[in-house]
C-alpha cells in the first residue's frame, strides 16, 4: 500500500510563511483606512532617527554678474523616534497538523486560513484604531501602541525630541471646541494649512461628521424634477479633496492631513513569524508580527478638530 504525502510544506514553518505572509497585506489593505492610504518607508534601525527642513537656503535669488556667489543650505533638526512593535498569535491543535501532515489536505488548510483571517482582522482594527486616536500621550517604547494623529497633532510641548515653540513647523494647527462645522469653515482651515506650504489633503472623520456635511452639501444642490436620484454617488469630495470616513475615529473629530509630510515607517512589515513561540500542551502557535510606526516631517500643515458637533 502507497501513502502519498500531499502539501507538506504548506504546513512546516516556511510553508504557511510563504502561503500567508501575502495575504497579510490584502487584509491591511482591506481592513484599514488609515494604513492602507498611508505611504510607507522601510528604515533600517527600530531607534529611528530622521531629518527635516524646517528653514529655506536664504541665498538663493536674482544675481547681478558682479556679485559674489555666497553658499548657504537648508535649515534642517534632527528627530528620533522609537518604533513600536504589534504581533498577534494563533495556534493550531496538534492532531490537526499530524492529519494535515499525513493527507496534506484535510481540514487544518481550512483551519489555519480561518484563524490567520481573523487573527489579522482584529490586528487590522487594533492597529487602524491606534493610528486614529485622539489622545495626545505619546509612546516611547515597545508595548506602546503607535503614535496616534491625536498625539502627534498638537499645538506645543515637545516631539521628536524637539521644542514646537522653538520650530514653528512641528506644531500642528488645533482647534478642539469647534461645535456647528460649516462647510464655509473647512475652506478656512484647508486655506490656512495652503497658506503654511501644504499642498496633497485627504480628511479623515466619523461617519456621523461625514453625515452632517453631507446634508449641508445636499442642501446647496438643484434637483432636476426629471431625476429620481437623490443624495450623492461615489467617493465623498470636498474642494477636490477627499473625505474619509471611519468609525474608528474618535466622536468630534476630524483631522485634515497633508499627505507629503506624513508616513509610517516600517522596521518589519507585517509577516508570519517563522519560529514556533512553544508548545502548550498539544498545540503549536506560531505569531503574525511587525515594527512600525507613524512619522510627521511637519505639522503646521495639517490640522485636528475635535468638538464637531453638527
Amino acid at each position: 500500500m502507497t501513502y502519498e504525502m500531499k502539501g507538506t510544506l504548506l504546513h512546516t514553518d516556511t510553508g504557511i510563511a510563504e502561503k500567508y505572509s501575502p495575504i497579510i497585506s490584502e487584509h491591511f489593505n482591506n481592513d484599514t483606512t488609515f494604513y492602507a492610504r498611508t505611504r510607507k518607508e522601510k528604515v533600517d534601525s527600530i531607534d529611528y532617527r530622521f531629518v527635516a527642513r524646517v528653514a529655506r537656503n536664504a541665498m538663493v535669488g536674482p544675481k547681478k554678474s558682479t556679485d559674489d556667489l555666497i553658499g548657504g543650505s537648508s535649515g534642517r533638526i534632527n528627530l528620533y523616534t522609537h518604533l513600536r512593535q504589534y504581533a498577534g498569535a494563533v495556534s493550531i491543535e496538534d492532531a490537526r497538523a499530524l492529519e494535515a501532515e499525513r493527507n496534506g489536505i484535510g481540514p487544518l488548510a481550512n483551519a489555519w486560513a480561518s484563524e490567520m483571517n481573523d487573527t489579522m482582522k482584529d490586528l487590522s482594527k487594533d492597529l487602524n484604531k491606534a493610528f486614529l486616536d485622539s489622545g495626545t500621550t505619546l509612546g516611547s517604547e515597545f508595548g506602546d501602541a503607535v503614535d496616534s494623529l491625536g498625539a502627534i497633532l498638537q499645538a506645543s510641548g515637545n516631539i521628536y525630541g524637539q521644542s514646537r515653540s522653538t520650530y514653528p513647523s512641528l506644531a500642528a494647527n488645533v482647534d478642539l471646541a469647534v461645535g456647528d462645522l460649516a462647510l464655509t469653515d473647512i475652506r478656512t482651515y484647508i486655506t490656512t494649512l495652503k497658506t503654511n506650504g501644504g499642498k496633497n489633503f485627504v480628511i479623515y472623520t466619523t461617519p456621523t461628521i461625514v453625515t452632517y456635511i453631507r446634508n449641508k452639501m445636499e442642501a446647496d444642490k438643484m434637483y432636476i424634477g426629471t431625476s429620481s436620484q437623490a443624495g450623492f454617488v461615489g467617493a465623498l469630495l470636498f474642494d477636490g479633496i477627499p473625505i474619509i470616513e471611519d468609525a474608528d475615529i474618535d466622536d468630534g473629530y476630524m483631522f485634515i492631513l497633508d499627505q507629503d509630510e506624513y508616513f509610517i515607517a516600517e522596521f518589519l512589515p507585517f509577516t508570519i513569524g517563522t519560529k514556533e513561540l512553544g508548545k502548550t500542551n498539544l498545540t503549536d502557535t506560531k505569531f503574525i508580527w511587525g515594527i512600525l510606526n507613524l512619522v510627521f516631517r511637519r505639522m503646521n500643515t495639517s490640522y485636528k478638530l475635535g468638538g464637531i458637533t453638527s
